[in-house]
């Protein structure tokens, strides 16, 4: 079937439409796509493509003319508007023409008007069509992968969304549960008011940005919870308490917010960052250090707030901010690889910023570094408990204060 390329009966060519006749004509003419495959693709990417649910209604009805399954290179469909209203379920004429034009705006579909506007078809000798005048879709052949991507990246974007909604809606809960419980006991501490409940309306990125703030809260109520549970156990030595954290609750440091954890049980390869692997507390040992989580770490290491510009929302971010404050450190290079290939990204960085906690009490922080990777080969090193011990400091300093301006 020949088609003619014209500009809109009544009405101006733009650039884009344009654009979009240039790529149809390039498209290989073997090229085929699934007409309901790829309009589920545009109504789960709809949003994005910026075309409502009236307009997809109207496509459908477009795709009712197309015979078989499949769309081929320059299918031309030419119902009159009466007809496709008819097949759009009676959708009033300015609605249907508003809509058709959104269509065409979008790069979805070419006008082929023909002299007088009117839509028809053509046969030649052979009884076949020869030329049409109507609505070309061929952009939907052309562009069907593009669309299939984009409603997936769309229904994975609407799962994230789900479920960082739900992760604050958790940690919102046990945060609650946490200060509750240190009210009830009379525990001297002093927290940030814990956020409201996001909107209905909210967007991932103040679902994330929510969830980041309250595991920080978290990670502070739950270290005033474990001060609290060690002033109930006074008989206990400072190793007894720790190991009745490490052991009696193993996961008193772990957030809801990252999904990616630190190595704290020894030697490990260089995994992914958000892969299982970096899960701790796989370690058969009794006496395994606790599993460590971002906002534990951030919570534990306040003076990195100082070398970032930005938050540090995942493992990724930490890595970044380590690698940014180990020049002034003078952790050389090779003491960082050193580190890295001894603990992995995750752990060494968890190292380096506890190192920035404590310089001033650390004389030589590269050759400390090395010192640490040399034990973590061994297993004899891990940083879960240098972040607990950083945590409680600053509990006790803490509540020094409060008694103190109580």
């Amino acid at each position: 079937m020949n088609h003619i390329s014209s500009a809109p009966f009544g009405g101006r060519l733009t650039v884009a439409q344009a654009v979009v006749q240039a790529t149809a004509v390039a498209c290989p003419q073997e090229a085929k796509a699934s007409k309901w495959a790829v309009l589920r693709s545009i109504s789960d990417a709809r949003t994005r493509l910026g075309v409502s649910d009236r307009a997809v209604a109207v496509l459908h009805a477009m795709l009712s003319f197309v015979q078989g399954d499949e769309l081929k290179v320059g299918e031309v469909v030419f119902p009159s508007n009466a007809t496709l209203s008819a097949r759009a379920h009676g959708m009033a004429a300015p609605t249907l023409r508003r809509h058709i034009a959104q269509l065409v705006e979008r790069g979805l579909i070419i006008r082929r008007d023909s002299p007088n506007g009117k839509r028809y078809a053509r046969k030649g000798d052979d009884g076949t069509i020869a030329l049409a005048f109507g609505f070309e879709l061929t952009p939907l052949v052309v562009r069907a992968t593009e669309l299939e991507r984009m409603a997936a990246e769309m229904a994975r974007d609407r799962r994230l969304l789900k479920e960082t909604r739900e992760k604050v809606t958790l940690l919102r809960r046990d945060i609650v549960g946490t200060i509750e419980c240190l009210v009830n006991e009379g525990a001297a501490v002093t927290l940030q008011p814990v956020p409201s409940a996001p909107s209905r309306t909210a967007s991932l990125a103040e679902l994330e940005d929510l969830a980041f703030d309250l595991g920080m809260l978290k990670a502070e109520a739950d270290k005033a919870l474990a001060v609290l549970v060690n002033s109930k156990n006074p008989s206990g030595n400072e190793t007894h308490s720790e190991r009745h954290i490490q052991d009696s609750n193993p996961q008193f440091l772990e957030s809801e917010l990252p999904q990616e954890k630190v190595q704290a049980t020894g030697p490990e390869t260089k995994p992914e960052m958000n892969e299982p692997s970096l899960t701790a507390g796989q370690s058969s040992h009794p006496n395994a250090p606790p599993r460590i989580d971002l906002p534990a770490v951030l919570a534990a290491c306040p003076n990195l707030r100082d070398w970032t510009t930005g938050k540090v929302r995942s493992w990724e971010d930490l890595v970044r901010a380590a690698e940014a404050v180990r020049p002034a450190l003078g952790i050389s290079p090779d003491a960082w690889e050193e580190a890295v290939g001894s603990m992995g990204e995750s752990g060494a960085a968890v190292t380096v910023v506890t190192i920035l906690q404590r310089a001033e009490s650390i004389a030589s922080p590269g050759g400390y570094l090395r010192s640490l990777s040399s034990k973590a080969r061994s297993g004899q090193f891990s940083p879960g408990p240098i972040v607990v011990s950083l945590l409680r400091q600053r509990a006790k300093a803490q509540m020094a204060y409060d008694g103190y301006h109580a």
